[in-house]
């Protein structure tokens, strides 16, 4: 089922999904893939009237691997990946207002707080991409290697 979802993710258009892996636990193969999810991160390219917007969300849904850094490091492969490979020049996050800890992790990520949804319980931030941002974001993911499986 998971692979199907995958599948699905892999062929959509209008989304890019990263699984988030525990290398750690998955070297040498020694255990399926499966096993070594931890997560997710995604890019929403659903703005017809603006090509150039990403809407990003990060799960870490196994609770020990939160706060370990996996998160911001997928968050910032995507948006690399958003900015090199889609042309992508501008980034929203909608995070529950709650969630202290994704806000923050955004936040050290160039994110700024553009809006508070109270009726939705939910914050919105942005990321614009100019080139002092563009270079930034770079240098943060030049260990980052490309792959295809």
């Amino acid at each position: 089922q998971e692979y199907e979802m995958q599948r699905s993710w892999r062929d959509d258009a209008d989304k890019c999904t990263f699984i988030v892996l525990d290398a750690a636990r998955w070297a040498g193969r020694a255990r399926a893939e499966e096993d070594c999810m931890v997560g997710d991160v995604n890019l929403f390219l659903t703005d017809a009237e603006d090509p150039t917007l990403g809407e990003i969300e990060i799960m870490i849904a196994e609770p020990g691997y939160r706060g370990r850094g996996f998160g911001k490091e997928a968050t910032l492969m995507m948006l690399s990946y958003g900015v090199r490979n889609l042309g992508l020049t501008k980034f929203v996050a909608k995070i529950g207002q709650e969630n202290e800890a994704s806000i923050c992790m955004f936040k050290k990520l160039h994110f700024k707080e553009v809006s508070v949804n109270s009726v939705f319980q939910e914050v919105t931030l942005s990321l614009e991409i100019s080139d002092q941002e563009r270079q930034w974001l770079l240098e943060q993911t030049n260990h980052v290697e490309e792959k295809s499986y």
